[in-house]
């Protein structure tokens, strides 16, 4: 679609809207929305008409500026669009606010956003729409937005004329018009020649608004009349219209109805010309606006002519096109309740959606939960038993071990009273060797021979029973578990029985891991579990009395034990048993430290 035909469907679509008030000046359009995009959409920032390019671009303010833009345009020339374009084209003003001196990007954007939001009876959106091209304007001025800005004012204050019918609001409608003039005609501002069209209308707006002055200047009307027709357009049917209009109603204030009433008729025949000429391209209620002002303006002038017949009919005409009008309007107005009614519904199923899937996360949280809780469980009843199945092997591998030692003093006991045995029955057969008793001899033989046997068959016994306690004792010692249970064991022994424990356990947190197996090593038989723990405590200085409360037994069981301590690990009676497991532990742990060192500097750079 090319330039021209843009413009002319833009501009009727305006028209809409620009003439819907009784006894008022008719509110000529300022311009066609998108006459500028050219000059605006430059190729850094191309045109486009599909939203996704803008949308991509999204977090620069200029470009997000641009999209909603262009879905303001896209709704406001659609049915029923306008609500949702005025919606865009205000977040488009809010993002050219953050827009840094690029002025030329935007200007003719802002332009035809005040075109197409021109003369809505929304005084509140036309001040806030106000207010943020004021702040743009003061980022940079732009002779072109203070154009645009002065076409803004010139209307918002026309609206509070017709609210209030007070002169004081038309006079500044009147000095923004001027203003505008101004602007286009100053040198040093260099406004596009386009907006001649512009200038035609505030001229044509001038003469309108002084018409409706108490006191009107005719000659300033006249002027400024015949400065808008110097301008040209007279081939435009609708352009011509609106000059005949201004005309009449200048001619009708005066008094002078009978060419009052021949410039209406040319004006309603020119708008007629533009109908024809529109044809299918613009629907037909683009021009009931103006065909009711001006059947008002007929209709005033007949009746001031006193020919009432002819005043009725064209009042007639006039209520219905207003009829039209109005049905449009409650059309559209129903058409926006249902939409609002649906989106009110989509934000209810919205709502209810989010509150299903914030539900099914909370479920699955929860299960989530049950499931961690069920897992820690079976790991602390797993743990729970392992610990209490190697706790129950190391009570049964001390009760084995007692019971070994046991049978190995009764075997050993019974060994020497037979070895005695056998001493005496040599030296018995001896003297009955002297004595020459032969019958004794032989039978002391027997019974030697019968002594030999059982000591064979008892020293095969407590062979055989250390090599079992050999086995066991083994096994305890390669049994890396055991000897961490054993110092379980003995923390939980100190923290049962014993109040002042806080050091006993820090010297044992302290103890070298290899401090167990070194014990076993030192001894060239094997300790017992027993004598392992009585060592540990010995090493981390428990008292005497402490250790007999620890193990539940007298002072002098624990003297005995250090007793045999004593012997097993080769020392003198001068030797002191708790300085001998101490500097054991403390070799330990310097030769770590010295390994140690020796890794980090083998590690460190030449």
């Amino acid at each position: 679609m090319n330039n021209k035909k843009i413009l002319m469907i833009t501009f009727m679509f305006s028209c809409i809207f620009l003439y819907s008030r009784e006894n008022v000046a008719v509110v000529f359009p300022k311009t066609t929305a998108n006459l500028f995009t050219a000059i605006a959409d430059k190729p850094e920032n191309a045109p486009t008409d599909s939203i996704d390019i803008y949308a991509e671009k999204g977090g620069q303010p200029l470009s997000l500026a641009h999209y909603h833009y262009t879905m303001g345009t896209q709704a406001i020339n659609a049915p029923y669009g306008k609500k949702e374009g005025y919606k865009h084209f205000e977040k488009a003003l809010d993002y050219y606010e953050q827009v840094d001196n690029d002025t030329h990007a935007i200007s003719c954007h802002i332009y035809n956003i005040a075109v197409y939001t021109a003369n809505q009876p929304d005084t509140t959106y036309a001040k806030r729409l106000i207010g943020k091209v004021e702040n743009i304007l003061q980022k940079k001025y732009s002779p072109f937005i203070d154009f645009t800005l002065s076409t803004m004012k010139s209307d918002y204050y026309k609206m509070h004329f017709d609210a209030t019918n007070q002169e004081a609001p038309l006079d500044s409608a009147i000095f923004y018009e001027k203003k505008r003039i101004h602007l286009f005609y100053s040198n040093e501002n260099k406004l596009p020649g386009k907006l001649d069209y512009d200038i035609l209308q505030s001229y044509l707006l001038l003469a309108e608004y002084h018409s409706l002055k108490q006191t009107p200047d005719w000659k300033f009307i006249n002027d400024c009349i015949k400065n808008a027709e110097s301008i040209g357009y007279t081939d435009d049917a609708y352009i011509m219209s609106r000059i005949k209009y201004t005309k009449a109603l200048s001619l009708f204030e005066q008094k002078r109805y009978n060419e009052a009433e021949k410039q209406i008729i040319e004006a309603e025949n020119y708008l007629s010309q533009q109908i024809k000429e529109g044809g299918s391209m613009y629907p037909p209620e683009t021009f009931y606006s103006d065909e009711s002002v001006y059947a008002n303006l007929h209709s005033r002038i007949l009746f001031s002519k006193n020919d009432y017949k002819e005043a009725l009919k064209y009042n007639r005409i006039k209520n219905d096109l207003k009829l039209k009008i109005r049905d449009i309007e409650s059309r559209e107005l129903e058409y926006l309740y249902n939409t609002e009614k649906e989106e009110h519904k989509i934000e209810q199923l919205k709502v209810i959606n989010a509150n299903q899937i914030k539900s099914i996360s909370m479920l699955i949280l929860i299960a989530l939960l049950l499931v961690i809780t069920i897992a820690l469980l079976c790991l602390w009843f797993y743990t729970a038993k392992k610990i209490i199945k190697r706790r129950s092997a190391l009570i049964r591998a001390e009760k084995e071990e007692a019971e070994l030692n046991l049978k190995i003093k009764e075997e050993q006991a019974v060994k020497a009273q037979l070895e005695k045995y056998e001493v005496l029955s040599d030296y018995w057969l001896k003297e009955v060797e002297l004595e020459g008793k032969n019958k004794a001899m032989e039978q002391l033989l027997k019974d030697k021979e019968l002594l030999d046997k059982q000591i064979e068959s008892y020293t095969q016994k407590i062979n055989e029973y250390e090599r079992i306690n050999d086995k066991k004792q083994e096994y305890i010692k390669t049994e890396e578990p055991q000897n961490k249970l054993i110092i379980e064991d003995l923390k939980k022994l100190i923290t049962k029985k014993l109040s002042d424990k806080k050091e006993y356990l820090k010297s044992l947190s302290l103890l070298n891991e290899q401090y167990i197996p070194e014990l076993k090593n030192a001894y060239n038989g094997n300790l017992s579990v027993s004598y392992l723990k009585y060592c540990i405590c010995f090493a981390i200085g428990m008292a005497i009395g402490d250790v007999s409360e620890c193990f539940s037994i007298e002072q002098s069981s624990v003297h005995m034990v250090r007793y045999r301590l004593k012997k097993k690990f080769g020392l003198d009676n001068n030797d002191d048993l708790d300085v001998f497991l101490r500097k054991m532990n403390n070799t330990l742990s310097s030769v770590k430290a010295l390994e140690k060192q020796l890794e980090l500097g083998d590690k460190s750079p030449e």
